[in-house]
């Protein structure tokens, strides 16, 4: 069993406790709040406000003023013109931008170049001026020729002469050849006129006392009345 005078003094001790407690709370928030008075405050942030002139740019011209688009409509820019009321004529469209057409072509003719054309660019002197007969000194003049017989053909329609006509190139030492066979009268006399300038010379083309080259409009004459 405890005695009396124990329980006086641990009632007491309780009770006086908390009222202790709160007493050095007290003290000590005191304490703080008179610590915190005297603590030098920081100075406040000054805001200085300067005075500072900007030029703005010029404003920039105004635009040109729009183009008047003179174009119009397809339709509008086409005039047709219709004359069937004047008779029975066509009707013919005029427009602005016509419209270009090729025309169909089937088929070209290939010119005919000729064996003894193709040796003229092989045997001819290219630095060699080509003269006319009428600028030379002389027009040259056949020295040299073979007779050929004339063909069935010729001879069966009972012709005795046939006069042809050819262009001939004649070179430096008075060689001819065939650049063109302009009028050989009938077909068949195309191989006499071929076999007669390959075996035929002609007086050397001179221009100023110098051989030259010349192009002569030749007309062969041939007599089958012998």
């Amino acid at each position: 069993m405890v005695s009396q005078p124990q329980l006086t003094t641990q009632s007491l001790l309780c009770t006086i406790a908390p009222w202790s407690i709160s007493l050095f709370l007290v003290v000590g928030l005191v304490s703080l709040l008179h610590w915190l008075k005297q603590t030098p405050e920081l100075p406040e942030a000054t805001l200085a406000v300067r005075k500072l002139d900007v030029a703005l740019p010029a404003p920039p011209p105004p635009p040109p003023p729009p183009m008047k688009s003179t174009s119009q409509s397809s339709e509008a820019s086409q005039t047709s013109l219709n004359i069937a009321g004047l008779g029975d004529g066509p009707q013919v469209n005029y427009a602005d931008k016509p419209k270009m057409t090729l025309p169909k072509v089937q088929s070209l003719a290939l010119p005919e170049f000729t064996m003894d054309a193709k040796m003229i660019q092989q045997r001819l002197a290219l630095d060699m001026p080509l003269m006319a007969v009428e600028k030379l000194d002389q027009v040259p003049q056949v020295v040299k020729q073979k007779y050929f017989p004339p063909p069935l053909s010729i001879r069966r329609k009972g012709i005795k002469r046939v006069s042809t006509e050819v262009e001939l190139i004649i070179d430096q030492t008075g060689k001819p050849y065939i650049k063109r066979i302009t009028d050989p009268v009938y077909p068949e006399m195309v191989e006499v006129i071929r076999n007669w300038v390959e075996h035929a010379r002609f007086s050397i083309p001179k221009k100023d006392g110098q051989p030259v080259q010349a192009i002569y409009l030749y007309g062969i004459h041939f007599n089958y009345g012998r």
